[in-house]
């Protein structure tokens, strides 16, 4: 039999620093935004943080950022949170040292080659920044955005906004936050005239998209009820991960509505069950008794008489 340390069990909730993931368009405000993170540090390869009251050292190549990358880790750079700003110019540090005689794509003749050795190395990349954030430091990756046509297996392509970084860079990256959150103008669409074309303006409002829709990647990890969108500030989403607790409470009270609402005996007792023993499978029960109300109420209404003709 293996030997353990039982010791290393722990139970309940565990509040550690959040681990960003925050893309957007140029000049939307991405680095405005972390830069009111508290006590933030920039690892700065992209040069854009300049013009913000912050600590920084610009970053000029990829072993640098394992440097200094230790050097926080180690207490020698005093900080709260860490941002690397931004994802693309760190790729391209990461292609430099890996490929110096190629490409990424053309290593060893292609076919992804290029692809898989990128993948473990940024894999490396993140076991250094993970070991950053168990030291008790947020982590706040920014990266650009870019228009990437997606083939849906199940109907028509159509084109999304995604990370501007190799896929299964994006991928990792996406998997390892807690949060993904897509930044962007608030875009008001003019009614289209026929054989015209479509008039586009925004109104300067500037905001955060923290939930997956099918026009781009998002996602706020472990949290009940957050908002769809945020103001893009650094504020504001400390706020709403604050609230979560509040927004809990909240949803418990709809769920005992929904469930008298049904008023299955025994269908409430699995849920009311589940949740006793799964307290973070909240958000789910949640979904599959809205799901259950949904039906209900739609077979109600088909046994309803139609209207009378007039």
């Amino acid at each position: 039999m293996a030997a353990v340390d039982l010791k290393r069990i722990v139970k309940g909730k565990v509040t550690r620093p959040p681990r960003v993931v925050l893309y957007g368009f140029e000049g939307v405000g991405k680095t405005t935004m972390a830069a009111g993170a508290p006590n933030v540090f920039f690892l700065d390869a992209n040069k854009g943080s300049s013009k913000l009251d912050v600590e920084r050292v610009e970053i000029d190549s990829w072993d640098e950022t394992f440097d200094w990358l230790e050097a926080i880790e180690h207490g020698q750079v005093k900080c709260d949170n860490v941002a690397l700003d931004v994802l693309s110019d760190f790729e391209i540090m990461s292609h430099a040292k890996l490929f110096p005689n190629s490409t990424i794509t053309k290593y060893e003749g292609g076919y992804g080659k290029g692809d898989d050795v990128a993948v473990m190395e940024w894999r490396r990349l993140l076991a250094q920044v993970e070991r950053v954030w168990m030291s008790g430091k947020g982590i706040i990756f920014i990266a650009h955005a870019k228009v990437q046509k997606f083939e849906d297996p199940t109907g028509p392509g159509y084109e999304r906004f995604e990370l501007a970084c190799r896929k299964q860079v994006a991928a990792l990256l996406k998997g390892w936050s807690d949060y993904v959150f897509f930044a962007r103008e608030n875009v008001t669409h003019a009614v289209v005239e026929k054989g015209k074309p479509a008039k586009v303006s925004t109104t300067g409002e500037r905001w955060i998209y923290t939930k997956r829709m099918p026009a781009y990647d998002a996602k706020a990890r472990g949290t009940a009820l957050f908002p769809d969108k945020l103001p893009l500030s650094w504020d504001e989403f400390a706020r709403a991960v604050k609230e979560d607790d509040t927004r809990g409470d909240q949803m418990r009270k709809e769920l005992d509505a929904m469930l008298a609402e049904i008023g299955d005996k025994a269908f409430e007792k699995v849920v009311r069950d589940w949740i006793k023993q799964y307290p973070a499978g909240l958000v789910d029960a949640f979904n599959r008794v809205q799901i259950r109300l949904n039906s209900k109420q739609g077979s109600t209404d088909a046994d309803k008489p139609a209207p009378a003709a007039a």
